[in-house]
């Protein structure tokens, strides 16, 4: 009977230090919606797994991605948001870069001279587009964006692009759990009925095919909502939940589509932040279809909440993993131990 990872893996600062250098570092991560940086001189900036980035329109329309890191003694450049600028201004000591993220001036140096060159640009950080969505790396070894996704771009051609959907908003959910207790979570279908009612009312009788792609990095829920239920009303007849390892997520329907990052903020910590569109619903419709999206990662991340409690106690080491309900499970837990046990040097 296969057993989970133990306990001291969702709780040990040791472990997520090695994560964080062997997975996230290592595989993409969403930033935000591409029509954030329609201009110029638009930017996104966030804090993701601890490193704080930005992503900005150049004057030539291409896109750039930079820790968000000045050259001269670390400061921040950017607040977290979007906005607009014409340069990139240091708030410590004024040091300027341009949109391309190389250094142009430094106010007051002295002999700047020998800081004009490649060394003292801004670090870079890969960035692509997909769907309307755009995503970052900081790993410049690590795969292509396209390979990453893999299948996702197949699984999602049958439901409307982004381009056809009104955008919705967004909303941040943050919990007391390490990432791998909600994302063990989430590529199972054992928990619905219990933890999610609502939505378990809306699935017709064995209507959902849980099934992976990718060599288990990719897990779909193929899903049919019962006819006059409150999914198929609001998200259409079939749809996808689709989960992208480590920390990426999307529901699709044929009115609606849900992007979501899930992101380690230390290993006791999460944040879960989602963006979503829609098309063909009332005003009304569209709220309560917002605030349902809102409400299942509320009750995902309360029962993770429970179980990290738990995890965090001492009593519980590991458990047995279900190979009828859980398989998707031990195949995670698979793809995180390779990453920590394996050469990654």
């Amino acid at each position: 009977m296969p057993e989970s990872l133990p306990a001291n893996w969702y709780v040990n600062e040791d472990i997520y230090s090695r994560e964080r250098e062997r997975i996230f570092a290592k595989n993409w991560w969403l930033l935000g919606p591409e029509h954030d940086l329609a201009l110029p001189g638009a930017y996104l900036c966030d804090v993701i797994c601890g490193w704080s980035v930005f992503v900005l329109r150049g004057e030539d329309g291409q896109l750039r991605g930079f820790h968000n890191v000045c050259r001269h003694r670390a400061s921040e450049l950017l607040r977290e948001g979007a906005g607009c600028v014409r340069e990139v201004r240091c708030p410590y000591h004024g040091w300027l870069y341009d949109l391309t993220g190389v250094l142009v001036k430094t106010p007051n140096f002295g002999d700047d001279s020998v800081l004009m060159d490649s060394q003292h640009n801004l670090f870079p950080v890969r960035v692509d587009t997909w769907h309307g969505l755009v995503f970052i790396c900081i790993d410049h070894e690590a795969s292509d964006l396209r390979s990453w996704l893999g299948s996702a771009d197949k699984l999602c051609q049958p439901f409307p692009s982004l381009a056809a959907l009104d955008y919705r908003g967004e909303f941040i959910v943050e919990g007391q759990a390490n990432w791998k207790t909600y994302c063990d979570n989430t590529v199972e279908g054992y928990h619905l009925p219990l933890v999610h009612p609502r939505l378990a009312k809306s699935l017709a009788k064995g209507a959902v095919e849980i099934k992976s792609y990718d060599d288990g990095r990719a897990v779909a829920f193929h899903v049919n909502y019962g006819s006059g239920s409150d999914g198929a009303s609001l998200r259409g007849q079939e749809g996808l939940w689709l989960y992208l390892f480590p920390g990426f997520q999307l529901v699709a329907g044929a009115t609606t589509f849900k992007a979501e990052r899930v992101e380690p903020i230390g290993p006791h910590a999460l944040r879960s932040r989602n963006w979503a569109w829609y098309r063909d619903l009332s005003k009304e419709d569209r709220q309560d279809a917002f605030n349902w999206a809102r409400r299942i990662v509320e009750e995902d991340l309360g029962i993770c909440e429970r179980v990290q409690r738990n995890l965090e106690s001492g009593m519980f080491t590991s458990g047995p993993l279900s190979p009828a309900q859980e398989i998707h499970v031990i195949r995670l837990q698979e793809l995180v131990r390779t990453a920590l046990e394996g050469d990654n040097s």
